[in-house]
């Protein structure tokens, strides 16, 4: 869940609780004989945020929900219950409405610090933040406990817990994190890092595993070394990954008179997954911060005269060449001439476009270009009767596609160029239908029913490659990087779309199956370093998700129960309600009296 946020800043802090004579005060005036407790003592806490006896007025009340911390272990609860009544916590309230409690102290050598922050949402939705850190040497524990609950009571959770011990040369790093979602599904995640120094160089090993109460389990494992030899620095790293991980989402919000339900689920299933990379850095001397392509040091005569280059160059000082591809260059062949709504056919050609400018600012220079060929066939319909209309759309096509985008700038600060290829090859089909009733009236409003569906199949292989050149004057900069990926990927998904007056349905689900390689690589001056690197993986993995959101349009529901209660409560059938209506009924209820007593 995301983290409650602060804006970055808070408000002054509220004034110490209440002298102790204030407190103290009850006791003096207590009745010698026992008196009947007030009948508000009977009651039962709210199950929502509560804050226990009413602080004084210079604290804001405390929201801690007893539904959001339920899954806490009992340790934790307490804490949290403890500290959001104690009086030695500074409290603030925030610009967003919530509120901050926190507080350091030091025993020994050991330092603790805690803050819970606590807020509640105008439909009663809550958020509550609870973290505590401790220190005692070179040991270092964090807790974090974050619960939210939405507008139906529904909690989602989690316990975040981070320790550090560091002996010698030796630092040892320990990770949990455990959260159950709004449907009940437990999720524990279990990872730990050991590093260990040798003077500037150092050895990290790490692992993680991560399971969940539907049985899901999946790993990961990793090494990194760093070698340091003069002014080189080699790192290397490895990285292996694998199983089953199934990722939950839940929300309800209510805005602009629509109450949204949200619920959406992933699962992938990575059978193989590996990484790893090597990068070498030399020193030549101490860097220089590097603000971007187009900077301007204010002692620079050349950055300055760029400067204002670029200003006479944006009122027209250059000149431009443009050129569009024209449209004929695509062409295609229909073989169902005599149907409007169908074709069935190739498409074949290439669109794009070029520009050149050289000028007061430099010289830029764009192009690209894509080729598309392939085999479709299309086709659409529609039809509508006596209960409403319906129409369909559906599609397949084989198409073979590449592209090429390329773009450039010069100037007196440096070049800057870049370089974007991709070729790849798609199997496709897909249907789309939809279906409308026309309108009733439902308590005064035109209501109406509509479902729309979509389903597609495709099969895609594509390669792509990428690169970058960089060559500034200040500071000093020659860099060139690039990446080369190919990937397969075959997917079946769907979507459906129904409403009915003030209810509307979306629906989707998708299956899929792929594998994926990647290959990046650097080399050239930057920073006041020498680099030289690259990386490499493959994956292979399926996955399967889905997601359903329900729309409420509150607003009309309102409308129709106003109509209803209008055309109930009319007495005297005027189309409005008012005094007359109240008289008009008591004298109807007074005649029906009457009538029965036989007067």
């Amino acid at each position: 869940m995301a983290p409650i946020k602060n804006n970055g800043s808070r408000s002054p802090k509220t004034s110490s609780p209440a002298p102790k004579s204030a407190a103290a005060a009850p006791a003096k005036s207590a009745p010698t004989k026992p008196a009947s407790k007030p009948a508000s003592s009977a009651k039962r806490p709210s199950d929502g945020f509560e804050s226990g006896k009413k602080p004084p007025t210079s604290q804001p009340a405390n929201q801690v929900s007893t539904k959001a911390i339920k899954s806490f272990n009992s340790g934790a609860k307490s804490d949290i219950e403890h500290f959001a009544t104690s009086k030695k916590a500074d409290v603030t309230t925030n610009k967003d409405g919530s509120v901050t409690r926190s507080r350091t102290s030091t025993s020994g050598q050991t330092t603790r610090t805690q803050e819970l922050t606590t807020s509640k949402g105008k439909l009663g939705e809550t958020n509550l933040k609870y973290t505590t850190t401790s220190k005692t040497g070179g040991a270092s524990i964090k807790n974090t406990y974050t619960a939210e609950t939405d507008l139906f009571g529904r909690a989602q959770t989690s316990h975040q817990r981070e320790a550090t011990y560091q002996h010698g040369d030796r630092t040892l790093n320990k990770f949990t994190n455990e959260t159950v979602d709004r449907w009940g599904i437990k999720k524990n995640v279990d990872a730990k890092s050991t590093t260990i120094a040798h003077g500037e160089n150092s050895e990290t090993t790490s692992k993680s595993d991560t399971k969940d109460s539907l049985g899901n389990k999946a790993w990961t494992k990793g090494s990194e070394t760093v070698e340091k030899n003069g002014n080189t620095t080699v790192t290397k790293t490895t990285q292996e990954s694998g199983g089953k991980e199934l990722t939950t989402h839940s929300s309800a919000t209510y805005e602009k008179g629509t109450l949204t339900l949200n619920e959406s689920a992933d699962w992938k299933n990575t059978r193989f997954n590996k990484e790893t990379s090597y990068n070498k850095e030399i020193e030549v001397k101490p860097g220089t911060q590097d603000s971007g392509f187009t900077q301007k040091a204010k002692s620079d005569k050349l950055g300055i005269a760029q400067a204002g280059g670029d200003l006479l160059g944006a009122m027209g000082a250059k000149k431009e060449w443009k050129y569009e591809v024209p449209p004929e260059k695509m062409t295609e062949k229909n073989l169902l001439q005599g149907d409007p709504n169908s074709f069935v056919g190739t498409r074949k050609g290439y669109t794009g476009s070029q520009s050149l400018s050289i000028g007061a600012d430099g010289v830029n220079a764009s192009y690209n270009r894509e080729g598309k060929l392939g085999a479709y066939a299309e086709t659409k319909g529609s039809t509508s009767g006596k209960y409403g209309t319906a129409s369909y759309d559906a599609s397949a096509k084989a198409e073979l596609k590449a592209s090429i985008d390329a773009k450039g700038k010069l100037d007196a600060n440096g070049l800057d160029a870049s370089v974007n290829a991709k070729i790849g090859a798609s199997v496709e089909a897909t249907l789309h239908g939809t279906v409308e009733s026309k309108s009733i009236k439902v308590g005064g409003v035109d209501v109406k029913a509509t479902a729309e569906g979509t389903a597609r199949a495709s099969l895609e292989a594509s390669a792509e490659a990428t690169g970058n050149v960089k060559v500034t004057r200040n500071p000093p900069t020659a860099i060139a990087e690039g990446t080369v990926g190919a990937s397969a990927v075959a997917k079946i998904e769907g979507q459906i779309k129904a409403s009915a007056g003030p209810f509307t349905v979306n629906a989707s689900a998708y299956a899929s199956a792929g594998a994926e390689a990647k290959a990046s690589g650097v080399i050239g001056y930057q920073d006041g370093k020498i680099k030289i690197g690259g990386s490499a993986g493959a994956a292979l993995g399926v996955g399967a998700g889905g997601a359903v959101t329900v729309e409420i349009d509150v607003k009309q529901i309102g409308e129709m129960a106003k109509n209803t209660a209008v055309k109930a409560a009319d007495v005297n059938n005027d189309g409005k309600l008012g005094l007359d209506d109240a008289k008009a009924a008591v004298d109807g209820a007074k005649k029906k009296v009457l009538g029965w007593l036989g007067l």
